[in-house]
């Protein structure tokens, strides 16, 4: 029997931390347009994703909105207004059907406050994300489409154990800030040159390394701070 997927930051945990983390957890599922955290509201609780995937969107007051971050099984979700204690400045949703932990905020924080060991963990896994929000900035400015479509598809992948992706147009034209016409444009010109497999939202990665050419320089740029932040 195949094991059940894992969060990596819970994995990487040594064996102290891990013990005194496990009683705050449960198991939870959840699925897609589930709203976790409302923008501007407080984080009471913290999801560690394992197959499910999260995903971070700024909503402007004419209702339009752009997803800004992906969040799967490298970390957890709200982490920034976690640690600040503060209110999120995004929303929170479940981008993709599955599982992931969920604990209380408030008990996560005074763990951490007492454990410099996860501390130190949880603020590697900030750098990360604010490494990652800044060079999307940077790529969305600089980069065409086909290329972050690439990108998008190949970092989704990593922080997913399924060998398929679920993305609807809309949430690609949201992650790349572009027209739904102008992603299915996109997303057929990978499909065309056999990078991937396209159909209904569900995408297959069927060359992995021409997928990896294809994507804008900022994929390979993160990867190796992604490898990195839990080892």
């Amino acid at each position: 029997m195949s094991q059940p997927p894992e969060n990596h930051f819970i994995a990487s945990l040594d064996r102290e931390e891990a013990a005194l983390l496990q009683p705050l957890l449960r198991r939870v599922s959840v699925v897609v347009d589930q709203i976790m955290v409302d923008q501007g509201a407080a984080i009471e609780d913290v999801h560690f994703p394992t197959d499910a995937q999260f995903a971070n969107l700024i909503r402007f007051p004419d209702g339009s909105a752009i997803e800004t971050a992906v969040v799967g099984n490298e970390g957890l979700t709200g982490l920034a207004p976690f640690m600040a204690d503060r209110g999120s400045a995004w929303e929170i949703v479940c981008r993709a059907n599955g599982e992931a932990y969920v604990a209380s905020a408030a008990a996560l924080r005074v763990l951490a406050a007492d454990r410099p060991k996860l501390m130190a963990r949880l603020l590697a896994l900030t750098d990360l994300y604010q490494a990652q929000a800044a060079q999307t900035a940077a790529c969305n400015a600089l980069h065409a489409a086909p290329d972050r479509i690439a990108k998008w598809i190949l970092t989704a992948s990593d922080l997913s154990p399924n060998e398929t992706l679920v993305f609807r147009q809309e949430e690609l034209a949201r992650l790349i800030g572009a027209r739904r016409s102008t992603v299915s444009e996109a997303a057929s010109k990978l499909k065309r040159r056999r990078l991937i497999t396209y159909g209904r939202g569900v995408i297959r990665i069927v060359d992995r390394p021409g997928l990896e050419a294809a994507a804008c320089d900022c994929y390979r740029m993160l990867k190796p701070r992604l490898d990195g932040v839990h080892r």
